[in-house]
């Protein structure tokens, strides 16, 4: 099973999840409830509620930052995908937001090798590949970190990873994949609140930004 057939299950166990037949009765006693809250809340406290990340934190969420571009491409080749149900597609889109800091992140550097050249937002790359799909996708390659995660305040790393673009046709009869020049995305760790149930957790959180 390759790795977009993996990213089209998490996509449908997502929409499962998200159907009213997942929030109903889970046969789960209230206590079992309350402990499973309180095990996750432990488990995140350990991996994730730390004042200030040591090195080897950080080097881990500069992998995650790496795997979270990845992903990002994944999600956006079932966006542009017209073959696929519209409701994959649109919970793909999703995903694709949950991976970055904002929507209004600036998508054009990772854009140019799209005809519309007036897409400069997440927003819009999302919209428009929704919209009208794609005759091609994008794999990032050779994904490393060109600028390690640094303090910029007490709540915030940022970072810099470099890639180079492949363009993959859906239409495997069309010329071969192009690689591209290489390119670079902002990556944040940002400190936010989280709650669980009617406690409050500090947890770091990893994201894409800006492409350049």
């Amino acid at each position: 099973m390759n790795r977009t057939s993996h990213i089209l299950i998490l996509v449908i166990i997502w929409l499962f999840c998200s159907s009213r037949t997942c929030t109903e009765d889970r046969n789960l006693s209230a206590i079992d409830e309350v402990n499973a809250l309180a095990a996750a809340k432990d488990s995140i406290r350990q991996t994730f509620e730390v004042d200030q990340p040591d090195e080897d934190l950080l080097r881990a969420y500069e992998k995650t930052a790496r795997q979270k571009l990845s992903d990002f491409a994944d999600f956006l080749k079932i966006v542009s995908d017209t073959s696929l149900n519209i409701k994959f597609r649109e919970q793909a889109a999703e995903m694709v937001k949950r991976l970055f800091e904002n929507g209004d992140a600036d998508i054009r550097n990772w854009a140019k090798v799209y005809s519309e050249t007036e897409i400069s937002t997440l927003k819009e790359l999302l919209s428009k590949s929704l919209s009208n799909g794609s005759a091609f996708w994008i794999q990032p390659e050779q994904i490393d970190v060109s600028e390690p995660l640094s303090a910029t305040n007490d709540s915030t790393y940022r970072g810099k990873l470099s890639f180079y673009q492949k363009c993959i046709p859906f239409d495997f009869r069309k010329p071969t994949p192009q690689i591209l020049q290489m390119k670079s995305i902002n990556i944040h760790v940002i400190k936010k609140i989280k709650s669980f149930g009617d406690e409050s957790l500090n947890v770091w959180e990893v994201y894409l930004g800006n492409f350049n």
